[in-house]
């Protein structure tokens, strides 16, 4: 009865009567938050459906088990049953089971769960306060950034080009936009969209968006209470057709996050940091700025450039860093084993003899010992990309007084950070402190 149900919704699907089927797997966790005791059994669940109804026979399910302690498992049982299991931690760290469905009929094609998910599932995290970094940071990394930022100076900040890109309906009437390049050290200039509102005379807080990793367009960020810049994280060209970015992605940055990996002076992320430094100078020269509120926001990537920048310059009021990359990249040096956050470019460089010095100078837990600004962090306890060690070790090394984390025991790599956008719209509606 249940392939004779599929294959109805399938020929109904194919003729147009019904929307392409909806996969869903549905994940039950007996701890509500995430958070647990040391030896405490969590519970988890999974069931998988299609088009609300119990899925039939014919599709299995993928389950990644993953603990602290380099503990990783992969199983493939039939998606019909379904999947149960306990997760547990008796040192501090995190745990989390992964489940995703598969039609064996079409092996290189992983079939797309609801709301476009690849994968759902939870995590746990025990006592994450107690995580600390392994390698004590450079004795030179505050002369290494000083250095960079004087070849950053030896640039005379330029506008090179501002082009006014129109935006639409009322939000174009309100707020102007514009395609901004400006002079920076390194091969590249910082690009970005320039968002202004045209109401003369007012002083407005200043947004500064970063990017994550990948390889796109700069965003608009429109928004009538607050000049908004945000760049991209390459220095290339804004508002091309999206095979300009796909022919980048797949031939000349190809890999960008290992370029020049052997050495601090030449990997690639110098010269993007130093970017974010180019395009704070930027926005703190323009008369619109009220000359107090700087926010520096980011997800991911951005999440690493966002604790650089508030890092590196104090003019910085909040940083909003979600799902952060670049953090505890000597996680995998630990005892018990753990992780590495995003790009995890030790195993990468070298499999059996690590060489993390030259990363240790863009590892965020370095920059966290510098930052004074309130910050407002989120992780997802199923982020295996960012995973949630990696931002606690870092989170616990923070040395601003108003920090906040905010978790989420079922989210994956998302930009979700709902305490932050409310600290933000908090100064937007004042529109920062009186003049």
């Amino acid at each position: 009865m249940k392939k004779f149900s599929a294959v109805i919704v399938a020929l109904l699907t194919v003729l147009g009567v019904l929307t392409a089927a909806e996969f869903e797997i549905r994940v039950e966790s007996s701890s509500k938050t995430g958070w647990v005791k040391s030896g405490e059994k969590v519970r988890v669940r999974a069931a998988a459906f299609l088009d609300g109804q119990p899925l039939p026979e014919g599709y299995v399910m993928r389950v990644a088990l993953w603990k602290d302690g380099g503990s990783y498992k992969k199983l493939t049982v039939p998606a019909e049953k379904g999947y149960v299991t306990e997760l547990s931690l008796d040192k501090p760290g995190w745990a989390s089971v992964s489940f995703a469905l598969r039609d064996p009929k079409k092996e290189k094609e992983e079939i797309l769960l609801k709301k476009k998910q690849r994968m759902v599932g939870t995590g746990i995290v025990l006592d994450p306060s107690e995580l600390q970094v392994v390698r004590p940071e450079p004795a030179d990394f505050d002369a290494f950034w000083n250095a960079n930022k004087k070849e950053l100076a030896g640039v005379p900040l330029k506008v090179l080009e501002k082009k006014e890109v129109p935006l639409p309906g009322r939000i174009g009437e309100l707020v102007a936009c514009y395609d901004v390049k400006l002079a920076c050290v390194g091969p590249k200039p910082v690009s970005g969209y320039l968002c202004v509102p045209r109401k003369a005379g007012k002083k407005y807080p200043v947004i500064l968006g970063v990017d994550g990793a990948g390889v796109r367009n700069s965003w608009k960020s429109p928004n009538p209470d607050a000049v908004t810049f945000y760049i991209n994280a390459h220095g290339i060209l804004n508002g091309q057709a999206p095979e300009y970015y796909k022919k980048l992605a797949g031939k000349e940055l190809r890999g960008y996050p290992y370029f020049g990996a052997d050495a601090r002076e030449t990997i690639y992320f110098k010269y993007m940091f130093l970017r974010v430094l180019r395009a704070l100078e930027y926005v703190k020269s323009l008369p619109e700025w009220n000359g107090r509120d700087i926010i520096v926001r980011g997800s991911s990537q951005g999440g690493a450039q966002t604790l650089f920048a508030a890092a590196m310059d104090k003019d910085v009021t909040l940083a909003v860093a979600s799902v952060p990359a670049m953090c505890d990249f000597a996680g995998c040096l630990a005892a018990p084993v753990r992780q590495s956050g995003w790009p995890r470019p030790y195993r990468r460089l070298e499999k059996d003899s690590p060489k993390p010095a030259a990363w240790d100078y863009y590892d965020g837990v370095n920059f966290a010992r510098r930052i004074t600004c309130p910050v407002y962090i989120s992780t997802g306890f199923m982020d295996m990309t960012c995973v949630p060690t990696s931002v606690f070790c870092m989170f616990n090394q923070l040395a601003s007084k108003e920090k906040h984390m905010e978790t989420h025991r079922d989210m994956g790599h998302s930009g979700r950070n709902d305490a932050g956008n409310a600290a933000i719209m908090k100064i937007l509606g004042q529109g920062g402190k009186k003049n």
